[in-house]
């Protein structure tokens, strides 16, 4: 299944956040990740504390300004319109944002998710070990490290029909709050594991939270075919 149809994709997704078999040992990834160097996630919005490192980015290389660290809108965006980056929101910065992001855009032609398929050094820490068996399958994929006020606002990463599915998980589950769209009403997801890694319905509007420093999360876009092996 290299895509999902609306009725397959639901077969799997059959509520929010489906936990998998993949847990991370927290207390040893945090003391390892920590080596690295986490970088600002995209250009705009710096005022709220949200880095990431990639696992899976381009070129396996560690770089201050990767692709793989920002929201895939923007960065297409960008490249159309390079005169924005790190630019306030002018009436004619916001005025050709919301041009671009009302344009009926062939996602094949612009960089997406399954343009990132190689591993950075981040992914040899031995606390990463337990996601070998998806590593043949992993798209763009990422840790954040938000600290108090560091958030996502409402949206989606993945329509139907989908070409790649999320996992998401984090290591401090009282450390924030995720929450979905349900009836037009914004939904807390709890009882969430920490360390586990949970099949993401990111079809589905969702935003996301810390209240306090050093929340931790993984970020990981796979192939549908990893689907066989999530159980």
């Amino acid at each position: 299944m290299e895509v999902l149809t609306e009725k397959e994709y639901y077969t799997y997704h059959t509520e929010n956040a489906v936990p998998t078999k993949l847990k991370i040992d927290s207390e040893l990834f945090v003391k390892e990740i920590s080596r690295f160097n986490f970088i600002p996630w995209g250009d705009v919005h710096l005022e709220f504390p949200r880095y990431a490192v990639p696992l899976i980015n381009e070129d396996g290389i560690f770089k201050k300004d990767d692709p793989a660290c920002y929201p895939l809108d923007r960065w297409n965006f960008l490249l159309e319109y390079p005169q924005f980056k790190y630019k306030e929101w002018t009436d004619d910065h916001l005025v050709k944002w919301k041009e671009w992001n009302s344009r009926k855009i062939d996602m094949d032609s612009i960089v997406n998710e399954k343009h990132f398929k190689e591993p950075t050094d981040a992914l040899k820490i031995s606390s990463l070990s337990v996601l070998s068996e998806i590593l043949p399958y992993m798209y763009r994929s990422c840790i954040f490290k938000w600290d108090y006020l560091g958030h996502f606002k409402k949206h989606i990463d993945t329509w139907h029909p989908t070409q790649w599915i999320r996992l998401w998980g984090t290591t401090n589950p009282d450390g924030m709050v995720l929450r979905y769209e349900e009836n037009g009403t914004m939904v807390r997801r709890h009882n969430i594991e920490q360390g586990r890694l949970y099949l993401h319905d990111s079809i589905k509007p969702h935003e996301a939270l810390a209240f306090t420093d050093d929340v931790y999360q993984f970020f990981i876009a796979l192939n549908p075919r990893a689907l066989e092996v999530l159980w």
